[in-house]
């Protein structure tokens, strides 16, 4: 009997067969990561799962009426407001977790990442902004959309102060990608990554993100899911704006979800081999290397592993007006200023998306091998007998940790080994 998962990629395949997608994205696939970036055990879905369908993405604002944000629109989909005993079944089972953990939270891409340009090249770089939200109140069935979005902060003090802001996300996460269309890959993303990424018809999307140290044992840890997708009045734009109504935007588009965690002990047996990082049996305090080896589908992604806020929004302690990203953090930085004219894209800009250390390129922190570099390409693509050494060190609100990711020199045995990204995690008192 076929996993849900498997049933979720054959609809996403057949819809890619088609030659068109027949929905947008939200969030539907959950997952423990350890704290060697590796996947853990069996998948959770999203609150009322919805395999596919025109029901399944959650428009703002909808179809048919203004294109501005009303003040009384409820932030998720009629069926996923009120957590019940049926939001979650043993066909979609809701994760549990322990404090401190990561997870990854996966969306298809649906042709927004792989065909966005030559469709619509008024949409931002980056493919837009995902911010994710976390509270334990669980009932969101009288929550407005702007009581949250852009209000709750990192410190837990903004807007009503019933939830924080955990992290903030490209959409295109610099790896994933839908099977090729039955027109073909007009922009030639989805057969580069294929080939040099994943060696997969097809890849989920991640946002991966910490579960908060202090989520409380016992309790119910949600997780709204805003994806900012407009379309913007030039072409070329990094990111979208920190802003409901910019005069930036030309259209709103956002789409929204809900996740839901079981915050279990970190010592808890439903967790398996792998415990939570406060588990005096885990290993997650010491200096573990991240899994550079292991397969695309089954790792999370080490620059979201050390940098919560990707995208920098104005918020306490950020000293930033609007939105704006590093775009070293942005595949296809390349492009940011113009509009594409040229399809496929060429070869050295879809190189360009996975080699961090390239000249106007963004790898988006994805730690895979690329095709030899060009000279201007810089040394930190994986060629060569060394490799550049990065320090990242990255202090987020009281209550969060703090992580230091260093790549550093290729070791020279008899053996070749691969390489690796240490993860050093230091909990606060």
């Amino acid at each position: 009997m076929r996993t849900s998962i498997d049933r979720i990629v054959a609809a996403w395949l057949l819809a890619a067969l088609s030659g068109t997608a027949t929905a947008h994205s939200w969030p539907e696939q959950t997952v423990r990561l350890g704290p060697d970036g590796k996947e853990v055990g069996k998948p959770g879905a999203d609150r009322a799962h919805i395999e596919n369908g025109p029901d399944a993405s959650f428009l703002i604002p909808p179809n048919g009426g203004p294109k501005v944000f009303d003040a009384n629109q409820k932030i998720v989909r009629d069926g996923q407001g009120t957590l019940t005993d049926s939001s979650y079944s043993d066909q979609f089972p809701m994760l549990s977790v322990a404090p401190g953990d990561f997870v990854a939270i996966k969306h298809r891409e649906n042709g927004h990442v792989t065909r966005a340009d030559k469709t619509n090249p008024m949409k931002p770089i980056n493919r837009g902004t995902i911010y994710l939200y976390g509270t334990t109140e669980n009932d969101l069935s009288n929550v407005n959309l702007m009581d949250v979005h852009l209000k709750w902060t990192a410190d837990g003090k903004g807007g009503d102060g019933k939830g924080r802001l955990l992290a903030t996300r490209n959409y295109d996460d610099g790896q994933c990608h839908e099977q090729k269309p039955a027109d073909g890959d007009l922009e030639g993303i989805g057969d580069y990554r294929k080939q040099h990424v994943s060696n997969a018809d097809s890849l989920l999307c991640q946002s991966d993100i910490k579960i908060p140290e202090d989520a409380p044992v016992g309790k119910i840890y949600t997780v709204i899911w805003v994806w900012d997708w407009p379309d913007m009045k030039e072409p070329g734009v990094a990111v979208p704006p920190a802003e409901y109504n910019s005069d930036q935007v030309a259209t709103p588009e956002t789409y929204t979800g809900v996740v839901d965690f079981k915050i279990v002990d970190p010592c808890d047996e439903s967790l398996g081999e792998v415990k939570g990082p406060t588990c005096k049996s885990s290993t997650a305090d010491s200096n573990v290397k991240f899994a550079m080896d292991a397969p695309a589908t089954a790792r999370g992604i080490p620059s979201q592993l050390a940098e919560p806020f990707i995208v920098k929004v104005p918020q306490a302690g950020a000293s930033v007006p609007s939105a704006t990203a590093d775009p070293k953090y942005i595949p296809f930085a390349v492009l940011i200023g113009q509009e594409p004219t040229e399809f496929p894209l060429p070869q050295s800009i879809l190189e360009k998306q996975n080699t961090p250390g390239a000249a106007g390129g963004g790898g988006g922190g994805v730690p895979t091998p690329t095709p030899t570099p060009s000279p201007d390409s810089g040394s930190g693509s994986g060629g060569g007998d060394e490799e550049e050494v990065v320090t990242i060190t990255t202090t987020v609100p009281e209550g969060f940790t703090t992580m230091t990711v260093t790549r550093s020199k290729a070791e020279k045995t008899p053996e070749a080994k691969p390489r690796g990204i240490l993860l050093r995690r230091r909990h606060r008192a």
